[in-house]
């Protein structure tokens, strides 16, 4: 008998250390999660507070692009005292506004003409040098937009590209 009491005895303990074990497992398991919790909670309450804000801002609208089907070619010879030939700008119009370059296709023969008539009033000094070129492109944008208003009364273009430049 006193062999089986020490068998209870050590049965006790063993349960008593597994006990403590299991306890130690559990309050660490909810130790873990609670900090798994409050991680998440710091984390993602800035995540949440991002995307909200970047749902707030909306994003730019695309850019509309249209290339004028034929290239403007003019004769450069009188503007270039016989040294060059032809002029031959491929020209594409850019707005953010659907509107406008629907308006643009709509009116193309008049923007046309004003952009030869504007490379016709051209030199070859002015255009020989890249600062040239990016004037006549401003200048060509401010002259495409004053037409349109003027016709349309609609919009504006945001750009003027010219997609080939030829000095021929």
């Amino acid at each position: 008998m006193a062999e089986e009491d020490k068998q209870d005895d050590i049965e006790i303990t063993e349960d008593g250390g597994s006990k403590k074990k299991l306890i130690i497992i559990i309050i660490a398991a909810v130790v873990l999660i609670l900090v798994g919790v409050a991680a998440m909670f710091f984390l993602g309450g800035d995540e949440e507070k991002e995307a909200s804000a970047e749902s707030e801002v909306t994003a730019p609208p695309a850019a509309v692009y249209y290339q004028l089907p034929e290239p403007i070619t003019i004769n450069f010879q009188r503007q270039s005292n016989k040294k060059v030939r032809l002029l031959q700008i491929k020209v594409a119009l850019m707005s953010y506004d659907k509107d406008v370059i629907t308006s643009a296709e709509l009116n193309l023969p008049m923007l046309q003409d004003s952009l030869t008539t504007l490379f016709t009033e051209q030199t070859l000094e002015s255009i020989n040098t890249v600062e040239g070129r990016k004037a006549l492109q401003a200048t060509a944008l401010q002259s495409l937009n004053t037409l349109l208003k003027e016709e349309v009364g609609a919009g504006k273009l945001d750009a003027v590209y010219f997609t080939s430049f030829i000095l021929q």
